[in-house]
């Protein structure tokens, strides 16, 4: 059932998780919040299909998944695990130019344009770091990808620094001139942070162990049949763990935690959940796979 219809790319696949993505924000804004509408609301929408756009461009220019719809589905009914949708638009904001940023890291699997694509993703990352400072971190997976993709010379490193280092020689001028350096200094306050307590409610603890069980098992399953294959994904598969993980880390970073952090660790995961669900060959356990999670994604927002 499932497994038939998004087993293959097309339109008709796309409107309908669209169609399942605005069902749950109306869900969660206007029904579970009695949220009104207005401008922000509004702008969150064409902000949304923004992120869409880039998510499959991303994995579609990559070839990160087969040519499928399993990925982009998992992505938005990870969306509709969260505690809610009508997030304030400076967070959809950053996960746009989070997306920038990744497209450039993964597209330096193709070795054209290589530093313009390094510069780049470094200025990406810097605009990223100066909303979020946590996302410094991002500057590991782009060292992970010069490794795995092209190699780390002089040039490497440093076309990658100076982009990361335009916005903030930019930022830093102006709080100069206006005399507020104390406001440019506020973007290096970095707080490392044990307290995942926001995360024992019942609407994380549920998604989280599904969405974190299914990706270990994709993880666990995939990974011995890539490595064991002489070709060029093997490369991507490892920069997608290493995504994971760093988005795992910046976790570690966030003080105050509200769930919108976690669309990060969505991105790499359903990747991977992807790619293991397109090569099992029983579309039953697809099937349950992708039925237990859409259960979850509409149920925990009862018992909350």
């Amino acid at each position: 059932m499932l497994a038939n219809f998004f087993s293959k790319s097309k339109p008709v696949n796309f409107i309908l998780i669209i169609v399942l993505f605005l069902i749950y924000y109306v869900l969660d804004s206007f029904i579970y919040r009695s949220v009104a509408i207005n401008l922000e609301v509004l702008v969150a929408i064409p902000l949304f299909l923004g992120i869409f756009f880039l998510y499959n461009f991303i994995i579609t220019k990559n070839r990160l998944t087969k040519d499928d719809s399993y990925a982009f589905l998992l992505f938005v009914v990870g969306l509709g695990c969260l505690p809610q949708l009508n997030v304030a638009y400076i967070v959809l904001v950053k996960y746009v130019i989070l997306f920038l940023f990744l497209r450039r890291i993964y597209s330096l699997r193709t070795l054209k344009s290589v530093y313009e694509k390094l510069f780049d993703s470094g200025l990406w990352l810097g605009v990223l770091f100066l909303i979020s400072a946590e996302n410094i971190l991002y500057l590991f997976l782009l060292f992970i990808a010069v490794l795995l993709f092209i190699k780390i010379t002089f040039r490497t490193v440093l076309i990658p620094i100076l982009g990361f280092l335009t916005p903030l020689f930019i930022f830093f001028t102006y709080h100069f001139f206006v005399d507020t350096l104390a406001n440019f200094y506020e973007v290096f306050e970095i707080i490392f942070t044990l307290d995942f307590n926001s995360y024992k409610a019942s609407i994380y603890v549920v998604s989280m162990v599904a969405f974190g069980l299914v990706t270990f098992i994709s993880i666990l399953l995939r990974s011995s049949r890539i490595f064991s294959v002489s070709n060029r994904f093997k490369r991507s598969w490892s920069l997608l763990l290493s995504h994971l993980l760093v988005a795992f880390g910046s976790l570690f970073l966030i003080d105050a935690k509200d769930g919108t952090e976690l669309i990060a660790l969505l991105i790499p995961s359903t990747i991977l959940i992807a790619n293991w669900i397109q090569s099992v060959e029983r579309k039953i356990i697809v099937n349950i796979v992708l039925l237990v999670l859409l259960v979850i994604s509409f149920g925990i927002h009862f018992i909350a």
